[in-house]
C-alpha cells in the first residue's frame, strides 16, 4: 500500500491509496454482499518518511489481517511494534520475505503468525537455518498435530478435508533409507545393532526388504526378506534359525505392523526371540519411523529407528 512502484500505491491526498482500498471494500462487501472474503492489508517497511503506515491505513473495520513485506532481513522491531499497535489485536503476518525471520527475531517479535518466502528465494536461506526452524517450538509445519488442530475450523469452513489428508490405499514405503543416528532412540543399544541401510520395494500386497548391517571383521551382513501384507504367516530363516513373520495394516492403512518370532536352539533348549515393528511415514514421506519392541535372552528392548529417504 505504501509503495510507489504500483500506480495505486504510495498515494496520499484526495485520490489516495487508502481511499481506493475503501472503495474496493465497499463495492465487494456492501454492493455485491460478499461474505467469504479475508481482507489482508499489506505494506512495505516504513524506511522512508513518505511510507509511514498511518497515511495508508484504512481502519480496523476494513481489514482482517495486517501484513508487512521484509527483504534484506530488515526485521526492525520498530516496524513490528508500529504494526502491532495499528492492528489492535488482529493477526499480524509477513506477507513477503526474502529470508525468513531468525529464531532470535521471532523471540523478540512473537506475534508474527506466518511468513511467505517470495518465489525463487527459498534457497537463499541455508539448510541449517531451516533445520533451526523445524527444531523451534514456535514453528508449526503441516506434519505437526497442533497445526492440524488449530486449522481444523478454518479448513472446515472452506470445505477442505481435515489434516492429515489420508491417501487412498496404503502408504508406500518403497525407497532406500539411511539410518539417522541423531534422531533415533536406541535406549542403551548400540548403533551397530539396527541396519544402517534399509532398501524397500513394495508392490501391492508384497513387501521386499534388504537390511544392511555393519560387520567390523568382514563384509556387511545383508538380510533379504519378502513378506505378504495380508496378515498371513511368512516362514523364512534368520541367522540360520527359523522365523515366522506376519505383516498387517492399521485400519487407516497408514501404519504397517510387522511381528516376528525367531527360534534359536542351544542343545535341547529353544530360545525364542520376538520382535514387533510399527512402520510409519513422516515429513511427507521423507522420513521412515520404525518403533520396535522385542524380547530375547538378552532381555526386552524398545527402540525407535529413524530413517531418511536416500532416493
Amino acid at each position: 500500500m505504501n509503495g510507489d512502484w504500483f500506480w495505486w500505491g504510495g498515494r496520499t491526498g484526495e485520490y489516495s491509496t487508502k481511499a481506493l482500498y475503501r472503495q474496493i471494500f465497499d463495492r465487494l462487501v456492501k454492493v455485491h454482499q460478499l461474505k467469504n472474503l479475508v481482507w489482508l492489508w499489506s505494506v512495505d517497511r516504513a524506511h522512508q518518511p513518505k511510507m509511514t503506515y498511518d497515511d495508508y491505513y484504512p481502519g480496523n473495520d476494513f481489514l482482517d489481517i495486517v501484513s508487512l513485506d521484509v527483504y534484506g532481513s530488515d526485521f526492525s522491531k520498530t516496524y513490528y511494534d508500529r504494526l502491532v499497535a495499528l492492528a489492535g489485536g488482529k493477526p499480524v503476518v509477513l506477507g513477503e520475505v526474502g529470508n525468513p525471520p531468525s529464531p532470535e527475531v521471532l523471540e523478540s517479535q512473537p506475534l508474527w503468525s506466518y511468513w511467505v518466502v517470495w518465489a525463487g528465494m527459498v534457497r537463499n536461506t541455508p539448510r541449517r537455518q531451516y533445520q533451526a526452524y523445524l527444531d523451534s517450538p514456535r514453528i508449526l509445519t503441516l506434519d505437526d498435530p497442533v497445526y492440524w488442530q488449530v486449522t481444523a475450523s478454518y479448513r472446515a469452513a472452506c470445505g477442505m478435508p481435515p489434516l492429515p489428508v489420508k491417501a487412498e490405499g496404503p502408504v508406500d514405503f518403497s525407497g532406500v533409507w539411511q539410518l539417522n543416528e541423531e534422531k533415533s532412540k536406541l535406549e542403551g543399544f548400540g548403533f551397530g545393532d539396527p541396519p544402517y541401510k534399509l532398501e524397500v520395494r513394495q508392490n501391492g500386497q508384497e513387501l521386499r526388504t534388504k537390511r544392511s548391517f555393519v560387520v567390523e571383521w568382514g563384509d556387511d551382513r545383508v538380510v533379504e526378506e519378502t513378506l505378504k501384507l495380508d496378515g498371513n504367516e511368512t516362514r523364512s530363516a534368520f541367522m540360520n534359525a527359523p522365523r515366522v513373520t506376519t505383516a498387517s495394516w492399521s485400519a487407516d492403512r497408514d501404519m504397517l505392523t510387522i511381528s516376528s518370532t525367531t527360534t534359536f536352539t542351544r542343545g535341547d533348549q529353544k530360545m525364542p526371540m520376538t520382535s514387533t515393528e510399527k512402520w510409519t511415514l513422516q515429513k511427507r514421506g521423507t522420513v521412515l519411523s520404525i518403533e520396535q519392541t522385542g524380547a530375547s535372552f538378552r532381555g526386552e528392548r524398545k527402540v525407535t529407528m529413524i530413517y531418511e529417504r536416500e532416493r
